[in-house]
């Protein structure tokens, strides 16, 4: 468990920013009929489940979800489930921190095999150490750290408990 002073997000603060956060998607993707939310397993799932239930109450347009599962060993083989068409569609791949942008650089690689109408990012936490080509369209809290800082966040469940510094 983190000490008080390393924690750089409250469960609180967090629910804040992913609420700020859904309105954004909203107003850039308010002509879409449909948005896909690809979160990346695990915590990338959790912070796109939270999205996704905000936008059902707030968004006239289908929320669809899909997890990513990305082989570290092997990041080109990666997959996800449930299998939803994704061709014309607005997709928003979800994580919870961008450090290198690797991650998110590979997560990318299925909707590739089709054309979607927008491809889109979205993280909790964006620390600024691109090594790849990714721009992050919507971003919780954006942090300057050193390469040897971490960024955590902690989840349980379906809970965002705390994102802290190590």
């Amino acid at each position: 468990m983190p000490t008080v002073s390393h924690i750089i997000l409250s469960a609180e603060i967090i629910a804040r920013k992913l609420q700020r956060m859904a309105y954004e998607i909203y107003e850039q993707n308010e002509e879409a009929s449909r948005i896909i939310l690809a979160g990346i397993a695990d915590r990338g799932s959790v912070v796109a489940r939270k999205i996704e239930a905000l936008l059902k109450q707030i968004a006239p347009f289908e929320v669809i979800f899909t997890e990513i599962q990305i082989n570290k060993a092997f990041p080109l083989s990666c997959s996800w489930q449930p299998q939803v068409p994704f061709a014309g569609e607005v997709v928003i791949v979800v994580d919870d921190v961008a450090n290198t942008g690797r991650t998110l650089f590979y997560a990318m690689k299925p909707f590739m095999d089709a054309i979607p109408a927008k491809l889109q990012t979205l993280v909790l936490i964006d620390r600024q150490h691109k090594a790849f080509p990714v721009h992050i369209d919507y971003t919780g809290y954006s942090l300057a750290t050193t390469l040897q800082e971490q960024i955590f966040v902690e989840t349980q469940g379906d809970q965002i408990i705390h994102a802290y510094v190590q």
